[in-house]
């Protein structure tokens, strides 16, 4: 390892990048939570229909969206590093401004959401675009399992504390609080992570030197892409869908209060964040065994959706509040054993551009939670009923899981891209 890689004390600096970037998501996805929570009490205080909730809550997915599809390439082309930081800025201003917003108007407080969103969607293609630079290929599993529990730890953060602190200080508490912590994180990543830090890395100039252009085609038409897409909606349905809407599922189906519907909902984040880092660090032992790359990702995946769809399907028939936590945990842990697998693909299949491919796949994920989120609340306004959404979302993950079965592959598939990565 190069002189350079390091810092003081003797730590790879690649290992203090994903400390901060870790933290960074942590509190990426507090931020992202506590409207799930609040907006409980924003609905009652501020009049709104379930209609209305789910346009707050959908809103965030379509700036997410955005950012998504342009982070991987901002990544690409001026360093993951920068657009990470931004990415952190961006979030963290918007989440103090969502009570001034709305207080303004609803147009105000939709245009603040959005903003969040935007933020944080540049946030994910832009920490994987730094992983499969700077990490070693036996620790790319592991680190996209820590980048999956960082973001599942903060959504139980959020879920144990945020509720609390609402109870105790109103909703607007939580934003203000939460929000100013990006600017504190701010300033450790740019003391300890330098602007340049990525092109000391060997491989990382290679990357520069040799790029060619983006395979724009193949984005649209490579059938192995077109999997990544379709698994990666699946679980978007699932995971973002109900990362919105769980603690109102606690308390409209059961009538518990905000505080115990956060509770709740943090049990299957729990799981999901131990099953993530587990099937991260079980697939590169795999690896440095020799076993074929292809048949770790495939069958993490097979695993994790197949649990999935089996545990999600089965909540229309279970009317038991505790019942519905055990199902709903086993479910988000299946997804937590899913994601080291699929979502590594980009980088192995388009070596030179899989940040930019990431950001595609996970922007596709995106657009189709942001129609269920904004489904589920038209749903519930005309049934009162979550069971159709169960089914909606099974139904997505046996369509994935045999897309995924039938075209994914890892190998590269742009003639020389064929690199050491």
């Amino acid at each position: 390892m190069s002189e350079a890689l390091t810092v003081s004390k003797g730590i790879p600096r690649r290992y203090a990048m994903m400390g901060l970037a870790l933290t960074a998501l942590f509190l990426c996805y507090i931020d992202r939570v506590i409207i799930s929570l609040a907006a409980i009490e924003m609905q009652a205080d501020l009049g709104w229909s379930n209609s209305d909730k789910s346009s707050v809550l959908a809103i965030f997915f379509l700036g997410y969206l955005i950012m998504q599809l342009l982070g991987g390439l901002l990544a690409n082309k001026f360093g993951g590093r920068n657009i990470f930081l931004w990415a952190v800025l961006i979030w963290s201003i918007f989440t103090m401004v969502t009570p001034l917003a709305a207080e303004v108007s609803f147009t105000q407080l939709i245009l603040a959401r959005f903003m969040v969103g935007f933020g944080e969607g540049a946030a994910y293609p832009a920490l994987y675009s730094m992983i499969n630079k700077w990490m070693r290929k036996d620790e790319v599993s592991s680190s996209i399992g820590f980048m999956t529990a960082a973001s599942t730890g903060g959504t139980i953060f959020a879920f144990l504390v945020a509720g609390k602190i609402i109870a105790i200080y109103g909703w607007p508490s939580v934003f203000y609080l939460f929000g100013a912590l990006g600017f504190v994180w701010a300033v450790f990543w740019l003391w300890k992570i330098p602007a340049q830090s990525e092109l000391s890395d060997d491989r990382e100039a290679d990357h520069r030197k040799t790029k060619r252009k983006i395979p724009w085609l193949l984005f649209v038409t490579h059938p192995a892409v077109l999997s990544l897409y379709v698994i990666a909606m699946s679980g978007a349905m699932v995971s973002y869908t109900l990362v919105a809407w769980m603690p109102s599922y606690f308390a409209d189906t059961f009538g518990v209060s905000t505080t115990k519907a956060g509770i709740y909902s943090l049990f299957p984040f729990a799981l999901l964040t131990f099953s993530a880092i587990a099937a991260g660090l079980i697939g590169d032992r795999y690896i440095k065994k020799g076993a074929s790359t292809l048949k770790v990702r495939k069958r993490l995946t097979y695993i994790g959706f197949i649990l999935c769809v089996i545990f999600i399907a089965s909540l229309v028939l279970i009317k038991n509040e505790y019942l519905a936590i055990l199902f709903l945990s086993f479910a988000f842990a299946s997804l937590g054993i899913a994601v080291p697998g699929y979502s590594v693909m980009p980088a192995e299949m388009l070596p030179r551009h899989g940040d930019i491919l990431y950001g595609f796949v996970a922007g596709v994920g995106t657009l189709a939670s942001l129609v269920t989120i904004k489904l589920t609340g038209t749903l519930l306004d005309k049934t009162g009923s979550y069971d159709q959404m169960f089914l909606i979302m099974a139904a997505g993950g046996i369509i994935g899981l045999i897309v995924f079965a039938v075209f994914a592959t890892n190998k590269p598939i742009y003639g020389e891209e064929k690199i050491n990565v």
